[in-house]
């Protein structure tokens, strides 16, 4: 053969062998997982879950810091600081603290004692608490803690004459397991057909079954 001819055939297969390794090379980076640049985080809702919007709050703790029960998902007890800390799913920094000393059970006599309660400084959902002996020396015992809040979770509002619809902001917001109720308090032939919680936005939309002749009053409240 000569050179003519071998250099064609050479050219090619080097070629050849560059398009192999490329496309190696190549493979391999689609293989090898590069981490792609992020994108936008997704929009986050707001954060009320049914625990949060609870109003049971009071909680039954054992001597030792353990919860024995409570009434809203997601409260926690423990030992903190010589005394008790008791952490509820929702802000109780505005609210009035009742304890005694007492046993989570139902049979035999709880020691005698005293109880002083404040609220956590560190967390506006905990409260704080102390419990002592009868001589009123500081002492684990166990207690019932009862939180009492004023919550406002119903109203009223007024929906224009030509209109039929009314949009309500509801304090504390909306979980997914949250109900509204709407009712119209003066009738003048319409009545609600509608009351729509959205816990994305924590607002309810109340429709009438018409526009409304003139201004009528609607009543609402939430549930959960």
């Amino acid at each position: 053969m000569s050179l003519r001819k071998l250099v064609p055939v050479l050219s090619g297969a080097v070629v050849a062998v560059v398009l192999t390794l490329a496309g190696t090379s190549v493979a391999s980076a689609i293989s090898s997982g590069t981490p792609q640049p992020p994108g936008k985080p997704a929009p986050v809702a707001p954060g009320v879950t049914t625990a949060s919007l609870c109003q049971n709050l009071w909680a039954v703790v054992n001597a030792d810091g353990s919860l024995a029960r409570a009434g809203c998902p997601g409260t926690t007890s423990a030992i903190r600081g010589g005394g008790f800390q008791v952490i509820f799913p929702r802000n109780v920094r505005d609210c009035a603290y009742v304890a005694t000393v007492g046993d989570s059970g139902s049979s035999g006599v709880p020691a005698p004692g005293e109880v002083t309660v404040i609220g956590r400084s560190t967390t506006v959902r905990g409260v704080f608490v102390q419990t002592y002996d009868s001589a009123g020396s500081l002492t684990h015992q166990g207690f019932h803690l009862a939180v009492h809040c004023s919550f406002t979770r119903s109203g009223k509002v007024t929906i224009h004459a030509g209109h039929n619809v009314a949009v309500v902001t509801v304090p504390g917001g909306l979980s997914p397991a949250s109900i509204a109720l709407a009712t119209v308090q003066t009738f003048h032939g319409v009545f609600v057909v509608s009351a729509t919680p959205s816990p994305a936005t924590g607002k309810i939309t109340i429709h009438l079954n018409k526009a409304a002749p003139t201004s009528v009053l609607v009543g609402w409240s939430v549930v959960n």
